[in-house]
């Protein structure tokens, strides 16, 4: 058979994370499900998961894609009339309200410019105005914009101000940046196997404080479905039929997992945040501009800076058109540069995967990004653009 042209792309965006060698090799294994031996093993990856989540909270395993989680969270939670307080800055915290109205909730919406982060005085004043609201939900990497807000901020003004259950969406975050369920009073927070963890699509995680569980089991009215109810994972084996679960991608999860905690999580976070900054600085250095407002921000350096470690968004110029970009990168460096489903004037760059974290990896696509930018006419400073990311990466 002949080598598909799709085998030669790189992917360089954050929806979906190239597989690499190691994660295609732990998949080649086989697992009967239900078996003494599988519970086992799923139980040691749990607890490999709570490890990167930072919790001693009870972990769920949900098959489906990441976004099935907020669903599976808000159907346990929300009963008719709930206020649930949905804090958005982009497409991904847009989607909540969405989804609590659904439940029979009522969102209470506050929005930010999606080129900064959330404002926890804002979060304060409004749990202040409306003292009735059940749960506040944010997401901590806005996947379309790059941004990351500040979780560990917001959750001390949401203990303190209000007995609101804190939901956090850590889909993209985790294994990439620092994640402190426990430590920043999470009691439902979720992410899944597609982004940071670079297994396949197909299972999503939850986690879930004594006080959630404490909210689901004092519901007064019943939960919507039945294959999504949480109570009876509490206590897994009592389930009638416990629904299969993906064996291959719980191997390519338990792969990822394994490599990171012998690595290190601060070594594995500081590997995503030297990447990102070099990509940052290159696209700059060149003379692209990044979509986050960074006239508002106290610097790359700086422990208040929200750019994230995992997402790159920048803008691309007005005269040139996305596809003629994505052709270009496409056919001539293989580099499958997409423009942003969420975000169209956008590009999203990922640096989510071992790849994307590579120093080569970086420097050829700053290097072919301008180069592309240049075929299409534009006074693009290369040289510099090239330099400023290698003197970051050596940083």
């Amino acid at each position: 058979m002949n080598d598909h042209f799709l085998d030669r792309y790189t992917n360089t965006g954050t929806g979906i994370s190239d597989t690499d060698v190691k994660t295609l090799r732990s998949m080649t294994r086989r697992f009967n499900l239900h078996t003494k031996e599988f519970h086992q093993y799923w139980g040691e990856t749990q607890e490999l998961l709570q490890r990167v989540f930072q919790t001693r909270n009870r972990l769920v395993g949900v098959t489906g894609s990441i976004r099935i989680a907020f669903d599976v969270i808000m159907g346990n939670l929300v009963e008719p009339g709930d206020k649930v307080l949905t804090l958005t800055n982009g497409y991904w915290g847009d989607h909540f309200p969405r989804v609590v109205k659904s439940y029979r909730g009522e969102p209470i919406v506050y929005e930010q410019d999606p080129r900064l982060p959330i404002d926890p005085e804002k979060v304060k004043a409004l749990l202040e105005e409306h003292s009735d609201i059940k749960a506040v939900a944010v997401v901590h990497v806005e996947t379309d914009t790059g941004i990351a807000n500040h979780i560990s901020e917001i959750g001390k003004i949401v203990k303190k101000n209000s007995d609101a259950l804190y939901v956090v969406d850590c889909a993209t975050s985790l294994g990439g940046m620092e994640v402190k369920v426990d430590d920043w009073g999470i009691d439902f927070c979720f992410s899944g196997s597609h982004k940071c963890l670079t297994a396949p699509v197909g299972l999503a995680f939850v986690t879930v404080s004594g006080k959630g569980w404490k909210a689901i089991e004092d519901r007064k009215t019943p939960i919507f479905g039945s294959y999504h109810d949480l109570a009876p994972w509490k206590e897994q084996l009592k389930m009638e039929c416990e629904p299969p679960m993906p064996t291959l991608v719980i191997h390519a999860v338990r792969s990822t997992l394994e490599w990171m905690l012998a690595k290190g999580l601060d070594r594995v976070f500081q590997m995503h945040e030297v990447a990102a900054g070099a990509l940052r600085s290159g696209l700059m250095g060149m003379g692209l501009e990044i979509f986050p407002d960074c006239s508002k921000c106290d610097g790359c350096t700086s422990s208040n800076k929200f750019c994230s470690s995992v997402v790159t968004t920048f803008k691309y110029p007005p005269k040139v058109k996305a596809e003629e970009v994505e052709k270009i990168m496409g056919e001539k460096y293989n580099l499958s540069l997409l423009a942003s489903p969420y975000r169209p004037e956008c590009f999203q760059l990922g640096t989510i995967n071992e790849l994307q974290l590579s120093p080569d990896y970086v420097l050829k696509l700053v290097a072919t990004l301008g180069l592309t930018m240049e075929e299409l006419g534009l006074d693009i400073r290369l040289e510099n653009g090239i330099r400023k990311a290698y003197e970051t990466i050596c940083k």
